[in-house]
């Protein structure tokens, strides 16, 4: 998993490859003071990040995961039923095999772990 970078300033730098801001501004279209006082607060606004990653060749709404503005759940835009809805019925029906097994195999651990301690007990009071 990607390291979130709460340090705009740090991405920005990274992505850039530690271009000046007299350039950053330039490409972005973002102007010079601007950039220069959000250098200084260590910060970029929202639409800043967007305009740098759109003009360095980045997917903006990477950028915005990178930056921590958006989780990942946000970006990917697919959060439980919602995600039910692209799979098909095939890996549905997969996964509730799968869950069924597991719940199974939980169950025969919890009665094997008990028939283990009740053994102790009988044994440790014998």
């Amino acid at each position: 998993m990607e390291k979130i970078r709460h340090n705009h300033i740090e991405w920005l730098r990274e992505i850039t490859h530690d271009d000046s801001i007299n350039r950053i501004s330039q490409q972005a279209g973002i102007p010079y003071a601007t950039l220069y006082k959000r250098f200084k607060s260590n910060e970029l606004a929202t639409d800043e990040i967007i305009a740098i990653a759109r003009s360095y060749g980045i997917n903006p709404v990477d950028a915005l995961v990178k930056t921590g503005i958006v989780s990942n759940e946000e970006a990917s835009g697919v959060r439980g039923d919602n995600a039910l809805r692209l799979c098909s019925i095939e890996s549905i029906a997969t996964e509730i095999v799968r869950r069924d097994a597991e719940k199974s195999q939980l169950k025969g651990n919890d009665k094997h772990a008990s028939g283990v301690g009740a053994e102790t007990a009988t044994t440790k009071a014998a």
